[in-house]
């Protein structure tokens, strides 16, 4: 892959990735493009010799495997990790508040963000909603509004003459997303979250939303910019480049050392989470395909790790 097409096929990949739910199903179309094979946790696995796997956990974390011509023991593994999560703002659980005749919703600070660039943007709204169908089943779907539905709006100076001395934000206070005006829209945001699973996914039958997990993110699409075209601008650059990067390395192995690709989400609040970096989900891979004990002691001290 030459560096034009690579370019491209990031400025896709990021586009398509406002959350690391979307990025997964992104991971997982590009994998299953290349003949890789998707694996079930709670399924007994038969991994053959020069086989392409992938296996998912939580929606937004993915491991893909390698196995090569030889037993990890003898060559040991090649892994490159990263993390599919970037810090955003996320919705509450109870986010409503209506005063003075608008509706705004609340947001949580998910990992290191800088508050002031979410001023006065084009705010998007995507993730995943856990719901109970008609037929009173429990399953869960992506949704991306793909246009601006908010903003966080700036005091104008007039009202704030000290703007630039010494700013501090206040995130409960000041990051509110506003999201419309007037009182004649009383729905809840899981009604909204409702009607838009049914815009967009008008054949699954869905009666309640139950939960969700929903991120602002800026509608402006990525780019490449400067007079030569030097430099790429995007959102959640960090850590999606590295994602899109371990995915197309993967892909293009040679496949003869067995290799392995994990993509963790939670990295930005800890990894400790069952689909983190430092929960179970890579270990418990890892030992399906080197086994455990002496022979995955084995397998790891011949193994090259690259964390990003």
């Amino acid at each position: 892959m030459n560096e034009s097409d690579f370019n491209n096929g990031l400025l896709e990949f990021l586009a398509g990735s406002p959350t690391p739910f979307h990025a997964v199903k992104q991971l997982k179309q590009l994998l299953t493009a290349e003949g890789f094979e998707q694996l079930a946790e709670h399924s007994s696995w038969s991994l053959k010799p020069g086989g392409r796997y992938f296996v998912v956990r939580n929606g937004s974390s993915i491991v893909a495997i390698r196995t090569g011509s030889v037993h990890p023991v003898d060559e040991g593994l090649r892994l490159i990790g990263t993390h599919t999560d970037s810090p955003c703002l996320k919705i509450k659980p109870a986010p409503e508040i209506r005063r003075q005749g608008f509706l705004q919703l609340g947001v949580e600070i998910y990992g290191g963000v800088l508050l002031s660039p979410w001023f006065d943007r084009d705010l998007s709204l995507a993730g995943k909603v856990t719901c109970r169908m008609e037929n009173k089943e429990i399953n869960s779907v992506l949704i991306d509004f793909r246009r601006p539905v908010a903003t966080v709006p700036s005091l104008a100076i007039h009202l704030n003459r000290d703007v630039h001395k010494n700013r501090t934000i206040n995130p409960q206070k000041e990051v509110v997303l506003l999201v419309s005006s007037g009182d004649g829209d009383r729905r809840s945001f899981r009604q909204l979250l409702l009607d838009q699973i049914q815009h967009e996914h008008a054949n699954i039958p869905v009666a309640e939303v139950l939960d969700y997990e929903i991120s602002c993110y800026d509608v402006q699409p990525p780019a490449v910019i400067g007079l030569n075209d030097d430099f790429i601008a995007a959102s959640r650059l960090d850590n999606l480049l590295s994602c899109y990067a371990a995915c197309r390395s993967i892909i293009d192995a040679s496949g003869d050392t067995p290799a392995v690709m994990v993509c963790n989400d939670h990295e930005e609040v800890g990894s400790l989470s069952a689909s983190g970096a430092q929960g179970p989900f890579l270990r418990s891979t890892l030992e399906r395909l080197c086994g455990t004990g002496e022979t995955m002691d084995r397998a790891m001290d011949s193994s090259v790790v690259a964390f990003r």
